[in-house]
């Protein structure tokens, strides 16, 4: 009987080292954004879904310098999945400005997820009465790398502005409400989904305003670009007197065409069925419906992100 017991004990010993080899997790990389920004909190609930939903799955969320950036490290296999302006990311897909290659390997896992806003705040007391004032002027574009550069590129010069028109500092955003807090700036770009908590922050001690786009402008642009929109920055976002007229962009997740299907399958439907999980992330994304997965896709759908829309009728 005694010379069972080390046999025993042996035999249970393989059984937890084979259970805990068949259980080994696939580690995959989600790129977020700054941590200031409205995508890391975002990028955050996505990895917490995907970690209590899907099994065999671990998602890492890292900080980075926003959609720009992301397209590159999913493009180089540095990060698997990631979130981006739509524009960026078809940028991305052909190889347009800002990128001197095309990444053929960019899918989408969900089409629409949340509108980024051109949000152009100024003090109260500041002389620039719309966005077409920033000719000659100090204005921080937010941070280097950030995947709104290039979609502002386009808004100023439907504006008859470019670049070297004004003077464009790039910092990260709440840096650059404090440069502007200090009247070293003369505005200041936040494009993120209202409320940006970097704002909300900003006009505890600074009353400010937000710049308007005309209407002109709004509506050159969303007949020109397929993935502007024309939209309004709610009143109540930041306590503000009236709404103020803007233009927006849709944003996207996107991820390697490498992952496996049935992976991305069982990721896509995650968020879709835990959506109460996922629009708690952030105040942005409040109003997320399932219905947005797949409007206004830029870039094609990843196998494993169709096969769920056309299961679940959301594509025919």
């Amino acid at each position: 009987m005694r010379s069972l017991v080390p046999k025993i004990l042996v035999a249970a010993l393989a059984i937890l080292f084979l259970g805990a080899c068949e259980q080994k997790e696939t580690l995959l990389s989600l790129a977020a954004g700054t941590t200031e920004g409205t995508w890391h909190p975002i990028g955050g609930a996505i990895g917490r879904i995907i970690n209590l939903h899907v099994a065999g799955i671990r998602v890492n969320v890292e900080s980075t310098g926003g959609g720009v950036e992301n397209v590159r490290l999913l493009g180089t296999n540095q990060a698997d999945i990631g979130l981006c302006i739509a524009a960026t990311a078809l940028n991305g897909y052909q190889g347009t400005y800002p990128y001197n290659q095309s990444f053929a390997n960019l899918r989408t896992l969900i089409s629409s997820f949340q509108l980024g806003l051109l949000q152009v705040a100024v003090l109260e007391a500041s002389p620039l009465e719309s966005v077409e004032d920033i000719h000659g002027q100090r204005i921080a574009v937010g941070p280097a790398g950030h995947g709104s550069i290039p979609r502002q590129q386009e808004i100023y010069e439907e504006m008859g502005i470019s670049f070297e028109s004004f003077t464009p500092i790039y910092l990260p955003f709440r840096d650059a409400l404090q440069a502007l807090g200090d009247r070293r700036l003369d505005a200041a770009v936040v494009y993120q989904s209202p409320p940006a908590p970097s704002l909300i922050e900003f006009g505890v001690t600074n009353p400010f305003r937000l710049l308007p786009v005309s209407q002109q402008y709004r509506e050159r642009l969303t007949g020109k670009y397929p993935y502007f929109v024309s939209t309004v920055i709610s009143r109540q976002s930041y306590h503000l007197s009236q709404d103020v007229p803007t233009i927006a962009t849709a944003n996207v997740i996107l991820v390697r065409e490498e992952i496996p299907e049935e992976t991305v399958y069982q990721i896509t439907r995650a968020i879709l069925e835990h959506v109460d999980e996922f629009r708690s992330a952030h105040p942005s994304i409040q109003e997320f419906q399932p219905e947005m997965a797949v409007l206004g896709q830029v870039v094609p759908y990843h196998p494993g992100a169709e096969r769920y829309f056309r299961e679940v009728g959301l594509l025919e």
